[in-house]
């Protein structure tokens, strides 16, 4: 039996993980087996906390993703201003001018605070551009209103998002990485489970050789498609 390719990605180890535990829960004949049951027990184990760490992980990546798309909006709202601060129309220029002092009170610059800092100024530059005082002022400019609209969507939005990564994180933060876990995962199932199920099947054909084929087709399947997402490089 071939191992599982150790080039497999961290989702891909825990996926084989979870499959090969579902596989031995379900096969009857096996269950005296003290060996296997305690290793199915480890890799179940760690199937599952490799998948709290990917889901971990995934808030963090969603999070920087969310911060970008705010980031974005302000730089657009931000060049729009400037546009209008110089625009040679007698009846926009002077609203491009008063909108954009508000907006450089802040400035695009504050796309490189920390997440809590740009939350407070971004909350800050909404509200003024919520002031009576300027509503004509955008209103009479094509564009400004759709634009800090963006602003305050990507910013609800980043919000949501931050409070998910916070719960998750409050949660696993005495947790390992999920590459942290993907080798020993693979040890477990390559140096610890294999070469196991190859001897006893040698020995108890009758008994394992079933159970040792559906765990080779499950490796094998993935080691396939990791071929073939090398072979496309």
């Amino acid at each position: 039996m071939k191992p599982l390719n150790y080039q497999s990605r961290i989702t891909e180890v825990g996926d084989v993980a979870n499959r090969l535990v579902v596989l031995y829960n379900a096969t009857d004949a096996l269950q005296d087996d003290a060996f296997l049951k305690t290793t199915f027990q480890e890799l179940e184990t760690q199937g599952e906390a490799i998948t709290q760490a990917v889901k971990r992980d995934k808030a963090v990546s969603q999070l920087e993703e969310a911060d970008a798309q705010r980031d974005e909006a302000i730089r657009v709202l931000g060049k729009l201003l400037k546009a209008y601060e110089v625009i040679p129309v007698e009846g926009l220029k002077p609203h491009g001018e008063k909108l954009s002092a508000i907006f450089q009170k802040y400035g695009v610059k504050i796309t490189t605070e920390n997440y809590s800092s740009q939350s407070n100024l971004v909350d800050s530059l909404l509200k003024d551009l919520s002031a009576d005082g300027v509503q004509a002022s955008i209103t009479a400019l094509s564009g400004v209103g759709e634009a800090i609209a963006g602003i305050r969507t990507a910013q609800e939005h980043f919000g949501q998002v931050r409070r998910a990564y916070e719960t998750a994180f409050a949660k696993q933060q005495s947790k390992a990485s999920a590459s942290s876990l993907r080798k020993p995962l693979l040890e477990l199932i390559n140096k610890k489970l294999i070469p196991y199920l190859v001897a006893m099947q040698l020995s108890h054909p009758e008994k394992y050789q079933k159970f040792v084929h559906e765990v080779e087709k499950i490796i094998n399947d993935m080691n396939e498609v990791v071929k073939t997402r090398s072979k496309k490089k």
